[in-house]
Formats: C-alpha cells, structure tokens, sequence
C-alpha cells in the first residue's frame, strides 16, 4: 500500500513543507523511521531525532519550530491524532466474514441483527439481542437477555452476563467479565449471607474495556460506564459504581462499590478507590495513590492515602530528609550530654 505525501495530508487536513511527492509505503516511530516510512513528533524535545531521521515524511505540530534541514513536514494540530489516523490506513483492523459458526449455541428468543459476526464454541442464551454489524469472537458467553448494541466487538474469551447492557461500538477485550456479581454479603447467624446481586450492569457507546477487567452488575441499582469512557487492563469496578463520560482508567485500577466518577477523569495505574465516594469532573490521580475522600473537580492527588499533589510532593519531600534530621538530632543530644557533664 503506497501513499504520496499529499495524499496523506489531505486524509488529515495537513498541510506539506517539503516535497509532496515523496512515496509512503508505511509508519515508524521517528528513532527508527526509513525513507519510505511516515513517523510524528509531538514537542520541541523530540526535535534532537530529526537530524538522523530519515523518513519520508514527519508529521508535526502546526506551531513548532522546524529547524531548515531538508525534510519533508506535515503540519497538523495534533500529530498524535493524525497518526492514528493514518496508521489505520497501512493496518486496517482484521474483521472477521459475517455468519455465524456451526459450532455456535442459541438460546430462545435469541435476535442477531444484519451483519454479525459469531466466532466458533460460542454460547447466547435466551432472548438475548446482538445489534448489527456486531463481531463476538469465540468462546464467548452472552447471557440470558444481555443486549449488546450495533458495531460492537467482543473479543474471545468474554464473559458478558446477565444483567448487562452493552451501547453501540463497544470493545470488549479478551476475557473481560461483564455484569459479575457485586460484593455484597451481610452477617448471619452461621457466617456471611450473600445478597442478591438484581441491578444491571450499563456500558455506554464506544466504551472500551481491557483483557481481564471486571465490572460488576449493581446490587439494587445498576452500575454504569459512561460513553467513551476507556478502560485498561486488569481493572475492576464494583457494584453500583458510576463513571463517567470519557474517562480514561488505567492498568490494576480497584474502585469500591458506590462510587460516583464524574466526565473526564483520569486514574493512573494501580490506584485505589474507596467505596461511596466522589471524585469531581475532569481530577486526575497519579499512579499508585490511594483514594479515600471525596475530590474536588478539576484537582491532582496522588499518595498514599492519597492528597492534593502539591501537598504530597511537600510531604515526600520531607520524609526524605528525615534521616539527615535524625543524625542532627542526635548530634544535638550528644553534646547537650557533653555539656551536662561538664558542669556535672
């Protein structure tokens, strides 16, 4: 698959410095980019690679200044976006042929749309409804009544159950559990007694979820992903969660059960949300923190538990200067004994 420079600019609104002619047969990230090769670059300090660069074409930010050194430009508002674009070109997604496999079992009442596509070994149970245009890869099981939007795919290995409801375009990656039951048990006479787990389990449009990640159905109200929201790997929400519009939830993220998300929030790898707390629209929280009161809107926290980011960079900063304290302090306590046995 060949491309002008041109070409591609024009997939991107761009606009070529340089020679527009030059021919593109693929992508590369810009350390290793070949002449024939379309690469990016996102800031200035990514400058220091384009002297030994050899690609055909480098997209850029509009704004940046290029030093004069013979290559060819494309400038866009945002690089990163346009290479995404354009890496769809050279590496279109495999979409499976449409039908549906010999091997695949349905319950009663079960509705395909036009268009889907339904892998070997797969199970649906009754009454459920797969949208059009759908793909569900093999050894998925969708559960009784489940409903899962247009252009959505589920890759193999998923568990979507009972209880869930699936927008349009969602991605399920392998082996991501969908509408699990919460956690939720009280004290009984002889032991924990499990409460029924009766709520549904939403994703909105275009919400994306990693391998391995589990969302639990709610206990009595439902748990809900917002549209566009993305989710990593190896994530799990609770029951009766609710998360907000396009959020971006990192690898080995925990939340607790009712917990309220707002739009737009990011949380780094491996933190830890409390249960029944709020965190406010657009806040962020650094990797690794532990998140136990509610966050303002807009804020950056981080630590363990976790506090606005400039309060825990003062913080971190001065327990690392605790062991030079304690030898002062202890110097101080030795003379102060030299001293009270002087005048002993």
């Amino acid at each position: 698959m060949t491309f002008s420079v041109q070409e591609l600019a024009e997939r991107v609104s761009g606009r070529v410095e340089g020679d527009p002619n030059r021919a593109v047969h693929g992508v590369a990230p810009v350390a290793s980019a070949g002449p024939e090769q379309l690469t990016y670059i996102v800031g200035s300090k990514y400058l220091r690679y384009l002297a030994d660069c050899e690609a055909a074409a480098v997209l850029v930010p509009t704004d940046l200044a290029v030093p004069a050194n013979g290559k060819t430009l494309i400038r866009v508002e945002s690089p990163e976006l346009a290479f995404s674009t354009l890496l769809k070109v050279f590496h279109p997604p495999r979409i499976p042929p449409e039908g549906v496999h010999p091997s695949v079992v349905l319950g009663p009442g079960v509705e395909l749309g036009t268009g889907v596509s339904i892998g070997p070994h797969v199970v649906i149970d009754g009454e459920a409804i797969i949208g059009a245009g759908s793909i569900i890869g093999a050894h998925t099981y969708v559960g009784y009544g489940v409903r899962i939007g247009d252009g959505t795919r589920i890759d193999p290995g998923c568990s979507v159950l009972e209880g869930a409801v699936l927008g349009k375009r969602v991605r399920l990656h392998c082996g991501a559990r969908i509408s699990s039951d919460g956690f939720g048990y009280t004290r009984g006479p002889d032991g924990p007694v499990k409460i029924e787990q009766i709520g549904l389990c939403i994703l909105g449009d275009d919400v994306e979820v990693g391998a391995n990640s589990t969302i639990d159905r709610g206990s009595l109200g439902d748990t809900v992903v917002g549209n566009g929201t993305k989710i990593d790997n190896l994530v799990h929400i609770g029951h009766n969660c609710s998360i907000g519009r396009n959020c971006y939830i990192v690898a080995q993220v925990g939340i607790a059960g009712s917990t309220v998300i707002g739009d737009g929030v990011r949380l780094g790898g491996q933190v830890g949300v409390a249960g029944h707390i709020t965190i406010g629209d657009g806040a962020a929280i650094a990797a690794g923190s532990g998140t136990m009161t509610n966050i303002p809107a807009g804020e950056i926290w981080s630590g363990r538990p976790a506090r606005r980011h400039r309060d825990w960079l003062r913080a971190s900063s001065a327990f690392y200067k605790l062991p030079d304290l304690l030898r002062r302090v202890s110097a101080l306590e030795r003379a102060a004994e030299d001293i009270d046995d002087e005048e002993a």
